[in-house]
């Protein structure tokens, strides 16, 4: 059943940027030719099932083409869910092989005041080639919480597909931290609908991309509920002629009174060659609501590095540790101490944790 699609991806929900042709990607021919396998620890408490895939009625953030990417691999879906308050997290280790070529799907649902923490790894060889994907759909009933960390190392040849779509209810909360720290071509998207009253979306993403990476974002808040509140915040650094597109937007539709959504990216410029593209898009039908957003894009600030200098640290090292401490930042806010330490081997190597 395997076969290749042709996909387009990560679509704006408005055409805004015709001429720059910035509203989606056009990713050309992909084919996955199997499910991916990884590595499971779930604690007492979540159940698992396998399902067939049925592509959801909510729109995630790669769009309709991952759907029928997925579809066409022909592989099942794993629903993880619970109706308790479970505080140990569920660990999946994606751990990709020299040639990666893995599709998975996977369902999440919390139940009414139910909490659950998802921490998902992506990995690979330093010189794996090939193409991976997962999508990650999800369900927060009311007054529950569903955390979801991601973290990507994969290959400088690996491209990798990344897509989140779900639903908050009354109360409910969807709160999620990426980190993307390697790999070739990196596209992430996700969606969520803010339905219920007083739901929330939280989303701190840090990222590095070096010469000869690539990675795209699209990310959408979508309120129709009344007084949801949304945060999007990137924080990024770009190297050699590395490339990067964030897309964030802050859909405020009419009946969501009340609701509030910021947004905002801060992006390090370590080179004269990267090439960075941010689009920070708030959309409004409505009068009662609040919608902020920004980005800060910039090379390295001449006065730190002076000072650092008179203080015996080169511009090379001071460029490092700045690039470092973003996403030390973004890596701070990870509810899981084993994971906190893995990161901060990645970006530190050579330290002791």
């Amino acid at each position: 059943m395997n076969q290749a699609i042709d996909m387009t991806i990560n679509y704006l929900p408005a055409p805004t940027w015709n001429w720059l042709k910035m509203n989606e990607i056009s990713v050309g021919s992909v084919a996955v030719e199997r499910r991916g396998e990884y590595k499971a620890e779930i604690p007492e408490g979540i159940s698992e099932e396998i399902t067939d895939y049925v592509p959801a009625e909510v729109r995630s953030g790669a769009g309709p083409d991952m759907d029928r990417l997925i579809a066409a691999s022909g592989i099942c879906s794993v629903r993880l869910s619970t109706d308790a308050d479970i505080e140990a997290p569920v660990r999946l280790d994606f751990s990709y092989e020299k040639k990666p070529s893995g599709i998975n799907a996977l369902e999440l649902a919390v139940g009414k005041n139910a909490r659950m923490t998802v921490i998902m790894n992506f990995a690979s060889d330093d010189d794996a080639a090939g193409t991976a994907a997962v999508q990650t759909r999800y369900h927060v009933a009311p007054g529950a919480l569903l955390r979801l960390v991601q973290v990507q190392k994969l290959g400088k040849d690996v491209t990798f597909f990344n897509d989140i779509g779900g639903v908050c209810e009354d109360g409910g909360r969807f709160e999620l931290i990426q980190l993307v720290l390697s790999g070739r071509q990196t596209y992430l998207g996700c969606r969520t609908e803010l339905s219920g009253t007083s739901s929330a979306f939280t989303a701190d993403i840090g990222y590095r991309a070096a010469a000869g990476e690539r990675i795209d974002m699209n990310y959408v808040a979508n309120h129709t509920g009344r007084k949801g509140d949304s945060r999007i915040n990137a924080s990024g650094v770009l190297s050699g002629d590395a490339f990067k597109l964030f897309r964030g937007t802050i859909d405020l539709h009419r009946g969501c009174g009340g609701s509030v959504g910021n947004e905002k990216e801060d992006v390090l410029l370590l080179s004269e060659d990267a090439v960075n593209q941010t689009i920070p898009l708030i959309l409004c039908d409505e009068e009662d609501v609040e919608g902020n957003h920004g980005a800060s894009i910039g090379r390295p600030d001449a006065d730190q590095l002076f000072y650092l200098a008179s203080r015996g640290i080169p511009e090379e090292e001071a460029c490092r540790m700045m690039a470092a401490a973003r996403i030390d930042a973004v890596s701070s806010l990870i509810p899981d101490e084993k994971t906190r330490k893995e990161v901060r081997a990645v970006l530190h190597p050579g330290e002791e944790n």
